[in-house]
């Protein structure tokens, strides 16, 4: 029996999703007055055609395809409504009420699996998360995903060792990958500060080493570290003076960053360490 361990899903990570979309498109078929998971899990929204579809993720399964059940608050069919005209061999004038819905709770992979479904699908009515993963045709065994939603703590376990085992580097010497992982951020007075995630750590990483308007951990640096105050743009608290970006600028020279490749169960690694190291400016929401 193939060992289930964090080593194994980083290497194994398409043939861990393929099985687990294989068992979300069989999941029994609901509507939106159906009863959903209050837990962490995966979900397509499909019309019966099969041609529309959209995949997400959500902490509370049934919170968010409640939002998903109203037209004010339902991103899928707000892009159903927009792609209408583009796709027009595929069938039109649908009601949200027309739509199906399959899910699978998920203890780790929720974010992989999204990106994965959005491509194998594929899942036309989602604009963002696309060309994160590769196609992937290899048939799968569904008892690969089960095992490893079964193992999910001690892979958080494993992946904790493997991090903390990894080398600091200076915040500005440091060579960052592009591609998806966790980035850890020491300050030498401060301890542990900050713990992100990204599908792209060194644009995440380039974001906070400019000027804030993008960065949620140079916004924190400058509040709850340093005393600024941010500033208002297009009703938005976005920015700061230069002359205090500067100084946020070096503070992070004061900064050592360790950077994570991860290929398999970046959310729930990083919600488990967030949870457990308890960093200084890590709230919720935050990336």
């Amino acid at each position: 029996m193939t060992k289930i361990n964090w080593t194994y899903c980083q290497k194994n990570s398409d043939l861990i999703l393929a099985s687990g979309l294989n068992i979300l498109f069989k999941a029994t078929i609901k509507d939106f007055n159906s009863e959903f998971s209050k837990d962490y899990g995966n979900y397509l929204i499909s019309d019966k055609s099969k041609k529309w579809n959209y995949t997400g993720e959500a902490k509370k399964l049934a919170t968010r395809l409640k939002q998903h059940s109203k037209e004010k608050t339902s991103t899928f069919y707000k892009n159903y409504k927009k792609f209408e005209r583009e796709f027009r061999n595929y069938p039109q004038g649908l009601k949200i009420n027309q739509f199906e819905i399959r899910t699978v709770n998920t203890n780790i992979g929720r974010k992989e699996l999204e990106e994965f479904g959005i491509v194998n699908i594929p899942s036309v009515l989602n604009k963002f998360q696309k060309g994160k993963r590769d196609v992937f045709k290899q048939k799968v065994d569904a008892k690969i995903w089960n095992n490893t939603q079964n193992n999910f703590q001690s892979i958080l376990e494993q992946g904790e060792k493997k991090l903390m085992s990894l080398k600091n580097y200076n915040w500005f010497q440091a060579e960052i990958p592009s591609t998806a992982g966790l980035y850890w951020v020491e300050n030498k007075t401060k301890g542990l500060i900050y713990i992100g995630e990204s599908s792209n750590i060194f644009e995440r990483y380039d974001t906070h080493s400019g000027k804030t308007y993008f960065s949620a951990l140079r916004r924190h640096i400058g509040e709850n570290i340093l005393g600024f105050k941010l500033q208002t743009i297009n009703g938005r608290k976005r920015y700061f003076s230069d002359v205090e970006d500067r100084k946020i600028t070096t503070f992070l020279t004061k900064c050592s960053i360790k950077p994570f490749p991860i290929s398999f169960g970046r959310y729930e690694l990083e919600e488990y360490l967030i949870k457990k190291h308890n960093p200084l400016l890590n709230r919720k929401g935050n990336k």
